[in-house]
């Protein structure tokens, strides 16, 4: 994971505290290589366990956490269980907050990423793909921590094609699922560069 200094991040460190996420350092990840082109209609799920450690401990007690997402066709978003928010449509990514949450106990994200049938005739063309990139900051110790969905150092997602029950479940044992494949970066294939603006506040 990132540094926890609050300076580090590219597109990041011009911004005031707290910095709001972007997409700059984020990719597009989805189960498998296929995820650029030909994916059938369905919905996947995918997870990231940020462990508690001394990471945290810059953080203070507690952090806010701020996520940019979008993903082709649609998502919902999880935090620790719970329905953060949910999104239609690449080209309208958002961001979301969450304050508050604690630093003593793992953080267990979860996106439920649905891809629509191929609104052309050339289901051949059809991609898939979901990008986020998280911000999670204390205003008490002015320390940030950044991470996105893409390659090292960003911390390995995991992604089942088939989403199984209790997926967003912080309890849900998913050792075995298999590491989601970084399709492109940001700007990459066929999504271009949306950006993302303030969707909800959740508290």
């Amino acid at each position: 994971m990132p540094s926890s200094d609050a300076t580090i991040g590219s597109g990041l460190a011009a911004q005031a505290f707290p910095p709001t996420p972007d997409f700059s350092d984020a990719s597009w990840i989805w189960t498998s290589t296929s995820g650029l082109t030909g994916v059938p209609p369905g919905a996947s799920a995918f997870r990231l366990t940020v462990p508690s450690d001394t990471t945290f401990n810059t953080l203070g007690p507690s952090a806010n956490i701020s996520i940019a997402i979008s993903a082709d066709n649609a998502y919902n978003l999880y935090l620790n269980g719970k329905l953060i928010g949910s999104g239609l449509e690449y080209p309208q990514p958002n961001i979301w907050t969450i304050n508050n949450v604690p630093t003593t106990q793992p953080w267990v994200f979860a996106i439920l990423a649905t891809n629509y049938a191929q609104a052309l005739n050339s289901p051949s063309l059809n991609p898939a793909g979901v990008i986020a990139s998280f911000v999670a900051s204390s205003s008490s110790t002015q320390k940030a921590e950044f991470w996105s969905t893409g390659p090292a150092p960003n911390p390995q997602w995991k992604g089942a094609n088939l989403a199984p029950n209790f997926y967003y479940s912080p309890t849900l044992d998913d050792s075995a699922w298999p590491a989601a494949v970084v399709l492109t970066p940001f700007g990459g294939g066929v999504w271009g560069r949306p950006v993302p603006v303030p969707a909800s506040l959740c508290v």
